[in-house]
């Protein structure tokens, strides 16, 4: 009798180093594999986005330096392209339900920034935030 609970406790055990082991090793094949799949659209979404913000800026900007009519439109227009931050951050948040973390969402991002620049100038460019 002690044996065949003795077995069963083994048994148990195994099952459970076993689903612990797979889980383990899985996970970061499971994150690698939504990466891969998503860093294109990703990266799309991440470069219309950082565009959108920049074409604010700049209109802002303009309607502070010389105030008319017309740089107030073109703000008008510039917030009309920041819907594409919208699909970005619904992007990221899909990411985050399938398991990525920020800091692995976050790298996504520089992945993408490096791939649409030509030159350290070009991402310099991409991160500068101008007053």
């Amino acid at each position: 009798m002690r044996s065949k609970s003795l077995r069963t406790s083994f048994l148990m055990a195994a099952i459970f180093i076993g689903g612990f082991g797979t889980g383990v090793i899985t996970q970061p094949i499971w994150k690698l594999g939504v990466i891969r799949i998503n860093q294109n659209e990703f990266g799309r979404l991440t470069f219309k986005c950082d565009q959108a913000m920049r074409n604010h800026l700049i209109a802002k900007q303009k309607v502070v330096k010389a105030p008319s009519d017309r740089s107030v439109r073109a703000v008008e227009a510039a917030e009309i392209g920041l819907l594409d931050c919208q699909d970005y951050d619904l992007k990221r948040k899909q990411l985050a339900r399938w398991g990525l973390s920020e800091s692995e969402i976050s790298e996504m991002s520089l992945v993408a920034v490096e791939e649409r620049a030509n030159s350290l100038i070009d991402v310099v460019k991409i991160h500068e935030i101008r007053y």
